[in-house]
């Protein structure tokens, strides 16, 4: 090996967005036994859950290898054209429930990408053909009648952009919005700042007589479209048709729409099941889905009956170690040698007394951009070299634990927006520690300080620390809300009691409430952090 390779310079074993990563992605894929289940149309997983870099897109690109697959880009649907539209923020604001209306939208939407690829809708003539097809079949099955009134209704602009149809369906429910509150409300405006001025009295009518148009969507229309679908168009078993819908987690619409549109989203899902020979299938964060369900919660919400549809994206060691051994293999053959190379040909057999593999793994929270990105960083330290020593494993391991604290803020901003400074706190900590360890008037100061440089800050963690300052909670009640945002966040493992084992968010439960947490239990910080926070590695 050492006569025949050598690291050379921008040398690496993939890329960390599954985007820019496709070469290696295609050579090395790791079969969790995620793919056959999301495969199958008859199992009704079609949520992909799981955390940044679990690999949910990666799994979605393979599932496009292998299917004929119809992508959809949030960010092509002009979903803004809603956020922008002060008619319906008006509505909103005056507390009409759009739900119907963004599921009308979606089962729109995904109805007409299904029949344009089912029967080819590219051109004209392809949609004259389809419009006579189904004109014929109008006149033979009347049960079918109302379904096929709906496709022909829209027929004339199927082959349009879908954001062209979505502006279409949002100018017609704004008309009749707008024509509801006719009369009575002539110096009434159609927006945010007129929903504000209503009396309780003018509020009351504005929502009845608004949600009596969104009540009045063709939702039946749509369900017996749904019905003739499943019989009479993706009747075929042996042919299966799939949508995907990813980076739902990226800025394609204002968040108090992005939340509204995503829980109708998973609510049309559940609908689709409906049609066998289909599976429509979204990529989500967990956090994501969290916020979604926390900010549109109602009456009666019950998320057990979403459960079956998640597909949790989760790894074990042996699945890391693997997905190394492939990516480093490809590597070495791709550029230098046919002949078969592991990461164990290229790496150290150990870091002081552990296999270097399970220390590589150790610093991850079981995620494989996390593996990539660790030997990428030693890569770039063993330039011209046959090898990684360990040297350069550390020198490495440094800059990796500066980039995963950052690439953790980045994560959990929309709930966390000030983790990283809290994890102030953790610095040159002992690696295990109790939390009735702290100091509390270290606590206490840290959060006065926090406060009068951050005021007006409205995330958890600095709402806490300002009624620390305040005097209005104790620094103990503070600590067990921080480290239920520790834990779940990945930054620390909770250990309850001294019989119990070490709780991990990414083999444990996924979240420990601050209430269920006591002062006496035990704290792991987790080994990846250790460089960035100068924590003293565990004996």
């Amino acid at each position: 090996m050492a006569d025949i390779f050598r690291f050379k310079r921008h040398d690496y074993i993939g890329a960390a967005d599954a985007e820019e990563d496709t070469e290696f992605l295609s050579e090395c894929f790791i079969d969790t036994g995620d793919l056959e289940t999301l495969m199958d149309c008859k199992k009704p997983q079609r949520i992909v859950l799981g955390r940044t870099g679990t690999g949910k897109t990666a799994l979605l690109y393979k599932l496009i290898e292998r299917k004929d697959v119809i992508g959809i880009k949030p960010e092509t649907l002009s979903f803004n054209y809603l956020a922008n539209s002060t008619i319906l923020q008006f509505f909103i604001e005056a507390g009409v429930k759009l739900d119907l209306f963004f599921r009308l939208l979606w089962r729109h939407v995904l109805t007409v990408e299904l029949l344009k690829r089912r029967y080819k809708i590219d051109s004209d003539s392809a949609k004259t053909s389809f419009l006579s097809r189904f004109r014929n079949l109008l006149t033979r099955n009347k049960k079918k009648e109302r379904a096929i009134n709906y496709l022909l209704q829209w027929g004339e602009t199927f082959w349009e952009e879908t954001e062209y149809r979505i502006k279409e369906i949002t100018n017609k429910i704004e008309k009749d919005l707008k024509s509801s509150v006719a009369g009575g409300f002539d110096s009434l405006k159609l927006e945010v700042s007129g929903a504000k001025k209503l009396t309780e009295q003018e509020r009351t009518k504005v929502v009845e007589r608004g949600q009596k148009v969104i009540n009045s969507i063709q939702m039946r229309e749509l369900s017996d479209i749904l019905s003739f679908l499943d019989e009479d168009v993706f009747d075929d078993e042996q042919q299966n048709f799939y949508i995907t819908i990813d980076r739902l987690d990226e800025n394609w619409v204002d968040d108090n729409f992005r939340y509204l549109l995503i829980r109708s989203l998973i609510e049309t899902l559940r609908d689709f099941r409906s049609v066998r020979n289909v599976k429509v299938i979204v990529a989500l964060r967990r956090d994501l889905l969290e916020r979604v369900f926390r900010y549109t919660r109602d009456a009666g919400f019950q998320e057990e009956k979403y459960r079956n549809l998640y597909l949790p994206i989760k790894w074990d060691k042996k699945q890391l170690e693997a997905l190394l051994d492939k990516r480093v293999n490809f590597l070495v053959k791709r550029s230098y040698t046919k002949k078969s190379v592991g990461y164990k040909d290229l790496l150290p057999s150990k870091i002081g007394e552990t296999r270097t593999i399970e220390y590589m793994i150790a610093r991850t929270l079981r995620r494989p951009r996390e593996i990539i990105e660790f030997f990428n960083n030693c890569i770039s330290l063993a330039e011209r070299k046959p090898s990684i020593s360990v040297t350069s494993l550390r020198t490495a391991e440094g800059e990796y634990s500066k980039d995963r604290l950052r690439s953790l803020e980045d994560e959990w901003y929309a709930d966390y927006p000030s983790l990283l400074q809290f994890t102030f706190i953790l610095r040159k900590k002992p690696a295990r520690f109790r939390i009735c360890d702290l100091k509390i008037e270290e606590i206490e100061e840290f959060c006065l300080e926090y406060t009068i440089t951050n005021f007006g800050q409205k995330c958890l963690l600095a709402q806490e620390a300002k009624k620390v300052a305040e005097g209005i909670i104790s620094a103990e009640d503070f600590l067990l809300v921080l480290f239920h945002v520790f834990y779940r966040t990945g930054v620390v493992g909770l250990k309850s009691a001294t019989y119990e084992k070490m709780l991990w968010c990414y083999e444990g439960p996924e979240t420990i409430a601050a209430k269920t947490i006591n002062l006496d239990a035990q704290v792991a910080i987790h080994p990846v952090f250790w460089r960035v926070l100068g924590v003293k590695p565990d004996s």
